[in-house]
């Protein structure tokens, strides 16, 4: 009965985080595809802006500029 009750409880775990890494899976799907939808917009696809870091730090460093950064979560729960 004991041993029943062990493999039941790890069957739970086990459906359990496979139901939750499979939802964190849609769930990075659909902010990704906003996020690349969001790129789109007239004033960030025309405005001349940089949006990776890496190469915007890059281009700062090499002209003795500031980065200007915004950070937004709007599309996290």
């Amino acid at each position: 009965m004991r041993r029943a009750i062990q493999a039941a409880l790890l069957l739970a775990t086990v459906f359990f985080s496979t139901t939750v890494q499979a939802q964190d899976s849609r769930q990075q799907a659909k902010y990704k595809k906003s996020y690349e939808e969001a790129l789109t917009a007239d004033f960030i696809s025309h405005g001349g802006w940089i949006t990776d870091y890496d190469v915007a730090r890059e281009r700062a460093e090499k002209e003795g500029k500031m980065i200007f950064v915004f950070f937004s979560r709007s599309y996290a729960p």
